[in-house]
């Protein structure tokens, strides 16, 4: 983990209230893996920090990529960056996806502002060897086609994208976990089984983790959580995970340091 004070190379819009910034800061970015994140200091009138998902990391360029949606005084905070600022950061932070070393094919589910992180991963996942070897599919939902986002990287990776929208202007009309299950077997074959990679709204996460769960499928879930330190000291982010043995008091781990990312069955979904 490190601390920059990283220059905004890029900062444009990139759908309805979700804006996409790109910082230079080499020493995070040779070392950032999918499903980490970012911890900013965004600027007056904001004093805490906001955790954000890594859209891609560049070691080559020293670039991180980041993808906020404007909700509250942080996000509106960095708004008003432009190219040349600079930004303080801490990271790479977290626990990273777990990349598969037998899986013939992974689905990534993104809802939101989950979808992010999920690019990285893909990414990663073509590369690992043999190459050409593992198939990925993106299933991306939001309320409204206004809100999705990542879809065209996604398909300039080579990945095929399913779309789901709450209203049906885009795609599916529906949950993206309804989109889902017509794609997942109902049974496991011989052979690797595929690996489910989830980020989003907590209910769409609960529903995923279940669907896996019923058809017997391995599958990791990146948690968001609201973070007041993001290293693990203030406990503001703790989740409730299986107890072992079941039956013994409840156990929870912080999303900021053993998360964001867990094995979809470790978390107890209220």
């Amino acid at each position: 983990m490190a601390q920059a004070k990283a220059p905004v190379l890029v900062h444009r819009r990139i759908a309805r209230d979700h804006c996409l910034m790109r910082l230079k800061s080499a020493r995070i970015a040779s070392c950032a893996l999918p499903g980490q994140f970012i911890h900013l200091l965004c600027g007056e009138p904001t004093l805490l920090r906001r955790p954000f998902s890594l859209l891609d990391a560049d070691p080559r360029a020293g670039t991180l990529d980041f993808i906020y949606k404007v909700v509250g005084s942080g996000t509106r905070a960095l708004t008003h960056l432009s190219p040349g600022d600079r930004v303080d950061l801490l990271g790479p932070l977290g626990t990273p996806f777990k990349m598969p070393p037998d899986a013939e094919t992974a689905y990534l589910i993104g809802g939101g502002v989950g979808i992010p992180p999920l690019y990285l991963l893909a990414k990663r996942l073509l590369d690992l060897p043999p190459a050409g070897s593992r198939r990925v599919v993106a299933f991306l939902g939001a309320r409204t086609k206004d809100w999705v986002i990542c879809a065209d990287g996604f398909r300039r990776l080579g990945i095929p994208v399913h779309v789901a929208t709450d209203d049906g202007t885009s795609g599916h009309r529906g949950s993206v976990v309804d989109l889902l299950r017509r794609f997942l077997p109902t049974t496991r074959n011989r052979g690797p089984a595929p690996v489910l990679y989830i980020c989003g709204p907590t209910p769409m996460m609960a529903a995923a983790a279940a669907l896996a769960d019923r058809r017997d499928l391995p599958a990791q879930v990146s948690l968001e959580e609201r973070m007041g330190c993001a290293m693990g000291c203030c406990m503001g982010c703790v989740v409730e995970v299986a107890a072992e043995p079941a039956g013994s008091h409840a156990r929870f781990q912080r999303v900021c340091t053993e998360g964001p990312v867990f094995q979809a069955d470790e978390i107890v979904w209220r």
